[in-house]
C-alpha cells in the first residue's frame, strides 16, 4: 500500500529528432496517441490531456509516486519510438540511427496551488510548531 498522498502532475513536451513534421498525417498522429495511451495505461500514468502536433507532443500527466519524471519520459519516448518504427519501417530512412525523438524535453510540475500559498502554509505550520514547542 502506498502511503504517499498528493499530486504528482506534470506538463511534458518533446519533439521528433530535427523537429521534422513526421506526425503531420492524421492517421500517424492517431496511432501515436493510441501508442502513448497504451504506454500510460501499462505504466500507471494518467493522461489528463494530450496534443499530438505535426512536430511535437504535449502531455499533461499524473505520474505514480514510485516513478520519477525522467523514468516516465523514458517510458513514453522509448516505447513509442520502438512502436512507431515497427508500424512505419520507412521512418528508418529519415532516422537511420534509430532515434525518433529528440534528446531534449520540456517538463514542468503542475499544481492547483500557487507557490505563494505553499510558502504561506509552511510559515503558518512553522509558527504553530514554535507556538506549541516553547
Amino acid at each position: 500500500v502506498n502511503h504517499t498522498k498528493g499530486l504528482n502532475q506534470h506538463h511534458i513536451e518533446w519533439c521528433p529528432k530535427y523537429r521534422y513534421n513526421c506526425l503531420r498525417r492524421k492517421d500517424i498522429r492517431e496511432e501515436m496517441e493510441n501508442i502513448l495511451k497504451q504506454i500510460a495505461k501499462d505504466k500507471g500514468i494518467i493522461i489528463h490531456s494530450m496534443a499530438v502536433e505535426a512536430d511535437h507532443i504535449h502531455l499533461f500527466v499524473s505520474i505514480p509516486f514510485s516513478m520519477s519524471v525522467s523514468q516516465a519520459k523514458q517510458y513514453l519516448k522509448g516505447i513509442s519510438s520502438y512502436k512507431i518504427f515497427r508500424l512505419h519501417p520507412n521512418f528508418r530512412l529519415r532516422y537511420p540511427k534509430g532515434h525518433f525523438w529528440s534528446i531534449g524535453t520540456f517538463c514542468r510540475s503542475v499544481s492547483n496551488v500557487t507557490s505563494g500559498a505553499i510558502k504561506n502554509y509552511i510559515e503558518i505550520q512553522c509558527n504553530l510548531f514554535y507556538q506549541f514547542n516553547k
